[in-house]
């Protein structure tokens, strides 16, 4: 579903035995010297019951730079960004942009996004069933990147979420509009929405499908073109 000019939601895009195959490779990378931290200095606190874990490059968040070790954590070296999640982004941009030119689509004048470019970073996320991240924006990429408008990926597994978005910073005035995202979606925003504004409000416990091997919450992982 295209829900604006750049910002799509392709609704079962990932099989269930795919899910779990990405789970492994998370879990594996995750309980390694380099896997899953709290982030305790963001610039701003944006985020509640997250652990987070960069796959490709690290975002130092203290120097506010791409680092290929974790700094401003334990000095170990970041682990690469599996082909798996590469390869995956590409079908997606490609699926994306079939639904961006096809049918009713056709009429809205919509703007394909950006191909040519595999994501370069990873940004894991386990959500516990009370986590949150409030409303943000993902510019620590290149200015280049942004403004080439490649997409950002996201992957949902686990437990559902609310997921809210606005192309606007929120304000009393103005609410940002909500969608439920499921296991096994992934929504992509990028040319015209590439800034767009987004947040997860709640997170739906005992909502993951049963046959997934996954500790209670929701792990998101999104790719990046840095």
């Amino acid at each position: 579903m295209v829900l604006q000019n750049g910002f799509v939601h392709l609704a079962g895009f990932i099989p269930t035995d795919i899910q779990q195959r990405i789970i492994d490779t998370i879990r594996d990378l995750g309980v390694s010297s380099a896997g899953f931290f709290p982030e305790h200095f963001d610039g701003v606190k944006v985020s509640s019951g997250v652990t987070r874990m960069y796959l490709g490059s690290h975002w130092n968040s203290q120097s506010q730079v791409w680092e290929q070790v974790r700094n401003n954590l334990d000095g170990e070296p970041v682990a690469d960004l599996p082909k798996l999640f590469k390869d995956m982004y590409d079908e997606a941009i490609k699926r994306a942009n079939r639904e961006i030119s096809r049918g009713p689509n056709k009429k809205r004048k919509l703007v394909p996004l950006p191909e040519g470019k595999l994501p370069n970073v990873g940004v894991a996320n386990f959500y516990e069933p009370n986590g949150s991240m409030q409303m943000h924006q993902d510019k620590t990429e290149s200015k280049a990147s942004v403004d080439a408008g490649y997409a950002v990926m996201g992957i949902c597994l686990g437990d559902a979420c609310e997921f809210a978005y606005g192309s606007e910073a929120p304000s009393a005035g103005k609410k940002p509009k909500t969608f439920r995202l499921e296991s096994g979606d992934v929504y992509l925003f990028g040319g015209e929405s590439r800034m767009l504004w987004h947040a997860v409000t709640r997170i739906l416990p005992r909502t993951s499908p049963p046959s997934l091997r996954l500790l209670p919450g929701r792990l998101s992982v999104t790719l990046r073109v840095k």
